[in-house]
């Protein structure tokens, strides 16, 4: 097992797959500050829009995982 940080990508409170998986904190915090600079997704004329939070969590994954640089 490794330990890395998971960038979880929420819409509302939804869980929008697929999780990706970092060894630097600085790059996965990177990717979820622009994810949520995003504009809100396109609402239809009688729903709210959905907001996109994206968190960056310790996480140990299993030897072998794609985790990216």
């Amino acid at each position: 097992m490794i330990t890395v940080f998971a960038l979880h990508i929420y819409l509302g409170t939804a869980l929008q797959p697929p999780v990706t998986y970092w060894y630097d904190i600085n790059r996965c915090r990177y990717f979820a500050r622009r994810i949520m600079n995003q504009p809100p997704m396109p609402a239809e004329t009688s729903t709210p829009r959905e907001k996109i939070t994206a968190i960056c969590k310790l996480q140990k994954v299993k030897n072998g995982t794609e985790i990216y640089h």
